[in-house]
C-alpha cells in the first residue's frame, strides 16, 4: 500500500476514535446533568408525593386506591383510567366534588401513578385481576357503576362479559372499543419511540420537554394540587408497566372483540368534541384549526364528523347512549361540573 495513503488512513481512523470519545464524554456528561438536576429535583418534589388513597399489597407490589365521596352510598363509582395519563388521583377531583354524594374509587393500575411497577403480564386478565383484588383488599364491594376513560374502555368490557354481577352500569368518558385497534399494529401503536421514552422519563428527560407537563389552563386545580401533578409526571410519567400495558393493548382488544359488547348491562358514552360551543372559541389552536378547514372544505360538517365512527358504531346497540360535551379530549380538566351533572343524570 502507498505509504501517503496508509499515513492518510492512519491519521483518519484517529482522528475518528478521537471524535468517537469525544462524542461519548460529552454524551454522558449531558445526560449525567440531566439526571443529577433530574434525582436532585425528585428529593425536593418527595414531599408532594404522598398518596390521597390507601396503598394494598396485590401480588407482591403496592397498588393505590383512593376513596372518596359519600362512603355510605349504595352506588358505587370505580373510576378506570387511560394509558399514558398518572396524575388522576388529583385530576379527577373537581369531578369528585359534583359526585359527592357517591362512593367515588379510583383504582391506579400498576406502574402508574402512586402505585408501584408489578414487572407481571400486562394481558387484559391480569389487569382486571389486579383491579378487583385491590378493591377487594380496600373493603370495596360491588355491584359496581364502572367509569373508564380512554384505553379502559376494554377492561370495562371484559369486566362486564366475565362478571355480569359484579357491573350495574358503564358510564364510558372518551371511552375506547376493541374494534378501535381491529386494523392497527402491535408494531404501530406501540413502536420503538414508546420502548425509548422509558429511560428517557427515568433519566429526567421530560423535564426538557414542557409540553409533557399538565397545565391548568382552566383554573381548576391549587397550586399545591399543580404541584403534585406535576411531580407524578416527573417520577412516574412512563413507566415499564406503562409500556408493556401499550405493547399488550392491541392483543388486548383483539381478545374482548371476540366477547363482543355486552348487550345485558347499560351504557352511557359521553364524548368530548372540541368543536362544539363554547369550548371551540376557548381554545386558539382549536379555533383556528376549524376557521382553516371550514374555509377550505365549506361543505363539511366538521362538528358531526367528529366522533362519527364511534357514534355509528354504538348506534347498532339498544342499550347504549351516546351523549357529546364540548371540551378537549381529556374533559373532566375542563367542564367537571357539566359532566358530573350528565353523569348523575344517567345515575338517577
Amino acid at each position: 500500500m502507498n505509504k501517503k495513503l496508509k499515513k492518510f488512513l492512519h491519521t483518519f481512523f484517529k482522528i475518528m476514535i478521537i471524535l468517537l470519545i469525544a462524542t461519548a464524554a460529552i454524551n454522558i456528561i449531558i445526560f449525567g446533568a440531566i439526571y443529577f438536576n433530574h434525582t436532585s429535583k425528585l428529593k425536593k418534589e418527595s414531599g408532594y408525593l404522598v398518596a390521597p388513597g390507601q396503598m394494598v399489597e396485590v401480588n407482591d407490589h403496592q397498588m393505590h386506591v383512593y376513596i372518596t365521596g359519600n362512603l355510605e352510598s349504595d352506588t358505587t363509582l370505580v373510576f378506570l383510567h387511560t394509558s399514558k395519563v398518572v396524575d388522576d388521583s388529583i385530576a379527577l377531583q373537581p369531578l369528585f366534588d359534583e359526585l359527592s354524594d357517591y362512593k367515588l374509587v379510583l383504582v391506579e393500575r400498576s406502574g402508574v401513578g402512586f402505585s408501584e411497577n408489578s414487572g407481571a403480564s400486562r394481558d387484559i386478565d391480569t389487569i382486571m385481576e389486579e383491579t378487583r383484588l385491590a378493591l377487594s383488599l380496600s373493603g370495596v364491594d360491588g355491584p359496581y357503576t364502572l367509569i373508564p376513560t380512554g384505553t379502559a374502555g376494554i377492561e370495562a368490557i371484559h369486566w362486564a362479559n366475565t362478571y355480569k354481577d359484579e357491573v350495574e352500569r358503564i358510564i364510558g368518558i372518551n371511552m375506547y372499543y376493541p374494534e378501535q385497534f381491529a386494523d392497527t399494529t402491535t408494531e404501530e401503536y406501540c413502536g420503538f419511540f414508546d420502548y425509548i421514552m422509558v429511560p428517557f422519563y427515568k433519566i429526567g428527560g421530560q423535564r426538557l420537554v414542557a409540553e409533557l407537563y399538565p397545565d391548568n389552563a382552566y383554573g381548576l386545580y391549587s397550586d399545591t394540587q399543580m404541584k403534585i401533578r406535576n411531580a407524578l409526571v416527573s417520577k412516574n410519567g412512563y413507566t415499564k408497566d406503562m409500556y408493556m400495558e401499550d405493547l399488550a393493548t392491541v392483543d388486548n382488544a383483539a381478545k374482548v372483540a371476540k366477547e363482543g359488547i355486552p348487550t345485558d348491562v347499560e351504557i352511557n358514552l359521553i364524548y368530548a368534541n372540541p368543536l362544539l360551543e363554547p369550548y371551540v372559541n376557548v381554545d386558539e389552536t382549536v379555533k383556528n384549526t376549524y376557521n382553516e378547514q371550514m374555509a377550505a372544505n365549506p361543505d363539511i360538517d366538521y362538528i358531526s364528523e367528529y366522533n362519527k365512527d364511534s357514534r355509528e358504531y354504538f348506534a347498532q346497540y339498544d342499550n347504549v347512549t351516546f351523549e357529546e360535551l364540548s371540551g378537549p379530549g381529556r374533559i373532566y380538566i375542563y367542564a367537571p361540573v357539566e359532566l358530573g351533572k350528565l353523569i348523575t343524570k344517567y345515575l338517577d
